[in-house]
């Protein structure tokens, strides 16, 4: 479960990395730059539940009702 966890929280980094870099790109690349293709906010606020959860799962007890 923690080897799981671990790779959610990489997987997330990197995500939220290639998001700034995008964003980087986008605006050096072009004066008025494109509509966004993604509803960014939605995306940053899966993220957020994707940490709470995992923080979640992180605090649960050994042999907690609530796993899985």
């Amino acid at each position: 479960m923690m080897q799981a966890i671990g790779a959610l929280e990489r997987a997330i980094s990197k995500l939220e990395r290639n998001m700034a870099t995008l964003e980087e790109a986008v605006t050096a690349a072009a004066t008025a730059p494109p509509p966004p293709l993604m509803d960014r906010e939605a995306a940053r606020a899966a993220l957020r539940s994707l940490d709470d959860l995992i923080a979640e799962l992180r605090s649960a007890e050994p042999g907690d009702a609530n796993r899985g």
